[in-house]
């Protein structure tokens, strides 16, 4: 997996996008996911597939609603069809001032998380579809951009921010602090680079917690949550996935493959590449 920060461009003053999105099946790639510095709220419009957020899967139908703060890593693990998307961004200061403790309130289900917190809300979940009228009505706010469609838009978005408090938040557990969030986030993207520019080289986990100044202990918890897999099995995907693109596109033998690509033994390349393959290197050599 790859973890890649989204960058947006927003308005001056506005910190607010919403935008239909068509997410294409044959470009599907289950391998990058992505964060961001701003809060999302995306309705699938049409489709189906599996989403990925910060460890957890959700199968995502068509009505339903996916919601994640700005320190969740988050994408499609396959899907069989093009999804059809209506996606809603924005800066939380968009509806909570830094020292306004009132309106503070309105992030709390992308701050907190409770007990009853879901990343999914399902189409036939209570307030779902109140939900995605108000997205709609934001959209067709947001495309007219007539007199005063800010202030209708701002509206709008803190009403579905109270639906959600009302009905998918726990307010008795306690909060995660989503600044502390944010600047691990952006410590294991350094760790994610380093590991991409050496992981042929022989790596350690106290090597690269060391690289982004964690504990080799807290980066192993963090990773594993955000990657959805141990730093181990990071590696070794990237491994794996770099041989096979030389086995395919290469006259180098396949210990020579295995060699370049970080593997010292070979009976341990040839059980790792049947691992994530199903097949030898030499059957991949062949085309089997």
């Amino acid at each position: 997996m790859r973890l890649v920060q989204d960058i947006l461009q927003f308005e001056s003053g506005f910190p607010f996008a919403v935008y239909p999105y068509v997410a294409k099946y044959q470009e599907s790639d289950e391998n990058i996911f992505h964060w961001h510095t701003y809060c999302e709220i995306t309705l699938v419009r049409k489709g189906s597939g599996r989403y990925f957020v910060s460890g957890k899967e959700y199968r995502m139908e068509t009505g339903d609603l996916i919601i994640f703060n700005s320190a969740e890593p988050h994408g499609w693990m396959g899907f069989q069809e093009d999804m059809h998307l209506l996606v809603m961004v924005f800066q939380p200061e968009f509806v909570a001032d830094k020292t306004d403790f009132f309106d503070s309130d309105y992030l709390k289900p992308f701050v907190e998380r409770g007990g009853n917190f879901r990343n999914r809300i399902g189409h036939k979940d209570d307030r779902a579809g109140e939900i995605r009228e108000i997205m709609l009505e934001i959209e067709d706010e947001n495309r007219r951009k007539e007199k005063g469609y800010r202030l209708m838009v701002k509206a709008d978005v803190l009403k579905i921010l109270t639906l959600l408090i009302r009905h998918y938040q726990d307010e008795d557990k306690p909060d995660e602090l989503l600044q502390e969030k944010n600047v691990a986030m952006l410590r294991l993207g350094d760790a994610f680079r380093y590991i991409d520019e050496r992981y042929k080289e022989k790596l350690s986990l106290e090597e690269v917690a060391a690289s982004c100044h964690m504990s080799a202990n807290y980066f192993s918890t963090y990773f594993r949550k955000a990657a959805n897999m141990n730093f181990s099995e990071y590696i070794a995907r990237l491994r794996i996935r770099e041989a096979r693109r030389l086995l395919r596109t290469t006259c180098l033998s396949v210990t020579e493959v295995a060699l370049e690509c970080g593997f010292q033994n070979l009976s341990n390349f040839y059980r790792t590449y049947h691992k994530f393959y199903d097949r030898s290197p030499k059957d991949e050599r062949a085309g089997l």
